[in-house]
Order: structure tokens, then sequence, then C-alpha cells
């Protein structure tokens, strides 16, 4: 039987770092962060590669590198591994009667933050020269849930239809260092709670088992059932995988002896690691159950403990060891070099990418010397009373200054009067805002089918479709005002109407809508629009409406620019050094969408052209013409993307839906009603 002081020797972990390291430090004299760990346990060259192997992967990955096509897996190892490490930590510590969460928040703040925060203030200082007005806010307030750790709830909800693309987000990446903390916070909690109940380690191995395969099922019906990006950067989704790794170092407590180890474990995880980082893997609904494949490729090399010769050389060790810094660094400077290249209209060949790569790796390397191990190697100073002062006084300047730039809207004054112009049509005001449903479910409908025009008379007219029907609604609006008809809105964020198998939460969205406007109740005039693929996905539909005897204008396509117009425009007018106040492109079939509109008037309009009921509403006729496309016109711009028109000249198109709506009229012998 061991000897309890000889158990206690053992078990004291509180030192283990990040990279795998572990202090050796007498039992005498020792701090919260500086524990005696066994022989075993020193630091681990296996570990600190598969940090290595995981950076590398990322940091491909997000240069779009061949051969990385996988690579985001790596969060996936570095989210095992912290499980692996902080589950000794604490697990060891129960056993020994000498855990202190306050201990352990404090390691792990003196360990992530000082980086963290120096990235986060050097990336704000670089905002104000680069970034936009409402680029610059919003990064603000993504600096303020970084530095909180709760950036990944704002990426969540940033991440919908209609959001900036990632690489205009500097602080993107920081969504997992923000799940870490989380899952620092709950596990031990978790953890201590277990143990004073019962001080069993099968009971902790049981409750830890519990709630990685809880996590897991969440996990894998949230992939299949939730379209939006929120299962990527939930803990509940990804807890699992942490947990993973604490399941190895409870069980490696309980089963210190006699573990068999046999070494090809080591040779199938990081067969498995390197596969899912270089095959293709599906991102969408990412968590999933391929995510199973980097979690056990990482497990098992944790598992065998193999440190053969490829993982000891002096490269693969020093970026394991910097991998942290390099993380954090690497993605800002990506954003930098992307934006750099977009405004000089250059794409980033394999020479700027390994720029990117020598100097996400030199500041890396900086970082981990002059700011994570002075931070480390004074534990004695930095402890939780300075810490908590520091990372408050931080988080209080940048609070004001994001306070600051709500109230100047963006400091704008610091560009000229033409790039806010460009800048102001990338706002997003969407019509009725607060009726435009969409997937992530911010924004509720306050009623079923909110109204719009003569609300003094019956229902009779819907618009129906997504945010390509809804961009109408403000001329549609006035329009119906002037003919006195009451109309409902019934648009959903990436949501065509399509009878066939649209995903969920679509298809409840359409059957739904279809049973009102089919209903006793149901309106007469339903005006559709949506983004249709290949042209002719309406025809059911369309068809289904007309021999119920509704009255269908269908909107068709107007353009698909193909990049971003607004970008585009600020960007042209930087080189030029002054405004461009219009822009006109030649009228190309890609333009036109012309493959997709010729399908829709083969299947859809001719089959319904004598047909008095059906009328179509063409907005290529009012920026298209000799040849070309009005992309900006007397300063403003006709579109706040690539596709959807810009709310400030929606009204342009009022004459067509005036047009549309006169055929209707009592003079031409057709009158509106509400089918009762």
């Amino acid at each position: 039987m061991e000897m309890p002081q000889n158990r206690l020797w053992r078990s004291q972990i509180a030192g283990i770092s990040l990279d795998g390291t572990a202090k050796m430090n007498p039992p005498h004299g020792q701090n919260a962060d500086q524990t005696y760990v066994p022989h075993e346990d020193i630091f681990r060259k296996d570990i600190n590669a598969l940090r290595a192997l995981a950076v590398t992967s990322v940091v491909g990955f997000h240069l779009h590198l061949s051969g990385f096509g996988g690579g985001f897996a790596g969060v996936d190892s570095f989210l095992v591994i912290t499980g692996y490490l902080m589950g000794l930590k604490v697990v060891r510590s129960l056993i020994s009667d000498r855990f202190s969460l306050v201990a352990f928040w404090t390691a792990r703040m003196r360990r992530i933050y000082p980086a963290l925060a120096v990235v986060v203030i050097l990336t704000v200082i670089a905002g104000w020269f680069f970034m936009l007005p409402v680029q610059f806010f919003k990064h603000l307030l993504q600096s303020l849930s970084a530095l909180a750790f709760v950036s990944n709830f704002a990426f969540s909800f940033d991440s919908g239809y209609f959001s900036a693309p990632a690489q205009t987000k500097a602080l993107l990446h920081t969504w997992s260092l923000s799940v870490e903390w989380q899952f620092y916070f709950w596990m031990p909690i978790i953890a201590i709670l277990t143990w004073r109940r019962r001080r069993s380690i099968d009971v902790l191995l049981g409750v830890f088992l519990s709630a990685t395969m809880l996590s897991l099922a969440w996990c894998l019906w949230e992939s299949h059932t939730n379209v939006t990006a929120q299962p990527f950067f939930s803990l509940r989704t990804r807890a699992w995988e942490p947990l993973v790794g604490g399941l190895i170092a409870i069980a490696e407590t309980k089963y210190r002896s006699g573990w068999a180890r046999p070494p090809f474990l080591t040779y199938i995880g990081w067969l498995l690691l390197l596969a899912c980082t270089l095959v293709s893997m599906p991102e969408n609904g990412w968590p999933n159950e391929y995510t199973i494949l980097p979690v056990t490729g990482a497990a098992l090399v944790i598992i065998s403990r193999n440190e053969f010769l490829l993982l000891r050389n002096s490269a693969t060790q020093r970026i394991g060891g910097w991998s942290y810094s390099i993380y954090l660094w690497h993605w800002p400077i990506c954003v930098l070099v992307l934006g750099w290249c977009a405004l000089h209209g250059t794409e980033a060949d394999y020479e700027t990418k390994a720029a990117v790569i020598v100097s996400s790796i030199a500041i890396g390397a900086a970082s981990y010397s002059f700011i994570e191990q002075p931070f480390r190697a004074n534990s004695s100073f930095w402890t939780a009373t300075p810490l908590l002062k520091l990372s408050t006084s931080i988080f209080s300047v940048l609070a004001i200054l994001t306070i600051a730039g709500y109230l100047d809207n963006g400091f704008a004054w610091r560009f000229p009067d033409y790039i806010q112009a460009a800048e102001a049509a990338r706002r997003i005001d969407t019509p009725r805002g607060e009726c435009f449903r969409n997937k992530n479910s911010t924004k509720p409908s306050p009623e079923t089918y909110c109204s719009f025009g003569d609300l003094d008379q019956d229902p009779s007219l819907i618009l129906w479709g997504d945010s390509f029907a809804n961009q109408f609604l403000e001329p549609l609006s006035v329009s119906a005002a002037t003919h006195h008809l009451h109309g409902l809105i019934a648009t959903q964020s990436a949501c065509r109407v399509y009878l066939g198998h649209p995903p969920s939460p679509c298809a409840a969205f359409i059957q739904e809508t279809l049973r009102f406007i089919l209903g006793p109740k149901g309106p007469s005039i339903i005006v559709i629009d949506s983004s249709w693929g290949r042209g002719d996905d309406a025809t059911v539909v369309i068809d289904r409406l007309l021999d119920a005897g509704k009255t269908v204008i269908l909107i068709k396509p107007l353009l698909n620019i193909g990049f971003d117009l607004p970008q585009r425009w600020i960007e042209n007018q930087v080189r030029q050094g002054g405004p461009i106040p219009n822009w006109s492109v030649e009228a190309t079939p890609s333009l036109l969408v012309s493959v997709q509109r010729a399908t829709m008037e083969k299947f859809i309009v001719a089959k319904h052209a004598t047909n008095p009921h059906f009328i179509t509403i063409d907005p290529q006729t009012k920026i298209c013409g000799d040849g070309s496309c009005t992309l900006v016109k007397d300063g403003k711009p006709n579109f706040r993307d690539t596709a959807h028109i810009a709310s400030e000249t929606a009204m342009q198109y009022l004459p067509l839906f005036d047009e549309a709506l006169d055929k209707l009229s009592p003079q031409h012998g057709r009158f509106f009603h509400v089918q009762r």
C-alpha cells in the first residue's frame, strides 16, 4: 500500500503550464504555481510537439496553404491538451487537499492574459489608422469581449448572413481562448463539488465521463439541427474535447502503475492528426462527428507518451514552446496583410504568405520571451490582486474608448468625406428589422406577420422571401400605401421560397407561410423574391399559388457583382487619392445572372405570360442599360455588399412597384379582396 506522504509528493501538480511543462521545485517554500512533480510529469516533448503541429496546422489553414485543408482542427488538439494538463493539475491537487480555486485561476490568468492584452492593445492602435468607422467600433467591442473571455459569444452573434467577413475581424481567433477560460471556470468547480461529496477518484471519473458524453451528444445534435455558427463557438458543444483530456488525466492518476502504453498508439495518433490536417475537412457544422478524429489523435498521442526522435528536434520544440504567442499573433498579421493586398488590388502570393509565417514566428518568439516568461517567472509578484488591478485598468480604458466610439460614430472624422460615404453604405439598415427573421433568431418578430401600407384596410398583400425580398420593403411599402393596400411581411434570412427540401428552419417557416396564404384569411396578392438557385426553383410554389386563385408578383434577379461593392469602392478611391462619385461596369452575363434569368424566363415567365394574375418586376431596368450597369451614382452606391441593394438608394425602384400595382387597380377590372 502506498504511503500517504508519497502520494502527496507525487500528486502536487499545480505547476504544469500550457506548453506541457512542469516546474520542479521542492515541496517546502513553494507557492501555488511552483509545486513538485515526479519524474514522469517532467516537461513532455510529445505534448510540446503536439502543440507545434496544432499551431502550424491553424496558421497553414488560415493562409490557405496547400496541404492544410483541415488545419482548423488544430484548435481541437489544443483543447484536448488543455483538458489534460488542467485535469492533472486539478485532480492531483484535490487528492493532496491542496487545491485552491483562486490560485488556479490566478495561474491561468498569469499564463494567458498578459500576451492577450498586448495583442488587443496593439490591434486597437493599428485599427485607429486602418479600420473604417463601423469596423473600428466593432473591433473595440470585440476587444472588450476578448479581454473578458466572452468573445466566443460576441463572434457567435456576429456570424450571420450579413456579418463582415472573417478577414476583417482581427481578434476572431480569440474565441478559442474564451472557450478555454470558460472551461477553466467550470471544470474545477464541478471537480471540487464532486470530490468534496464522495472523495472518490472513481466517482470523479464517472462525473467527467458523463459530462463528456452529454457534451458530445449535444454537439452531434447541434451540428445537424442548428444551421447557424453558434455551435462552433459554444462551450456546450466544445466541452467534450477538453474533457477527453481531463479523462486521460484522471485515468492516469487512478492507474498510474501498470497502465500499458503500446508504442503503436502514438503512431496511430500522429497519423490521424496529419490526415486531418492534410485532408479538407467539412467546415460546415463543425464540431461534428468528424471532430472525433483529431480529438482521438491528440488523445492517443498524450496517452502513449512516446517521444520518438522526430519530436525531439529543436525546431519542433521551439515552435511548441512559442505556440501560444504564435497563435495570438498570426491572425492579426494575416488580417493586416490581406487588407493591404486588397487595398492594392493584389492577391497574397507565396512570398507574402511566407513573410506572414516568418513574422508570426518571430513576433511569437519575442512575445514568449518578453511577455509570457517574465510574468510567469514573477509569480510571487503577479498574484491575484495585481493581476486584477492590471486587467481592470486595461478593460476600463478600452470601455471608455468604446463608449466614445459609439457616441462619435466610430471616429469617422479620421477619414475623408468620400470614404465615409462609402463606409456608410456598408451599414446594414434592414427595413423593419424587428420583423425580418434571421437564422440567429436575434430579431424575433413581435407578431406573426408585421404590417405595412394602409393599415385601415384588411390585409390583402404579403411580401414573401428571404433578404432579397426584404430589401425592397421600403418602396413596396410606399406603393402599397398609395394603392390603399395593407401588406404583411414574411421574410427570413437565407430562406428562399422553395417547396422542395429547404434546410431547417426554413422548412417550418415556408410551410407555415404557405398554409397561411392558402388559408381562409390569406392575402390575395403575393410578392415573391428570393436568392433563386437555378432560376426555376419557384416553379412549384408559383403554380400552386396561381392555381389557388392568387395574384403573384415575381421580382426578377438583380445583379451578382461578385465583390463587396462598398469595400471595392473604398479601395479604388484610396488608390486614386480622391472621390469616385460615379462608377459603371460592363453588363457581362455573369453580372446580369443571365443563365439564371434565362431559366426563369423559360420555365416560369413564358409559362404564365398570358395569365393576368402573374406579373413580373425587373429591377435591372433601373440601373442597367446600353451595355453597362451603374454601381455608384452621384456619390451613392446602389449596393451594400455583393448583391443586396443599399437602403439609401432603394426608393429608385418605387416606379416599378407602382406600375405593377397599377395593373391591379379597379379600372383594369381587378379588385383586391381577402378570402374569408
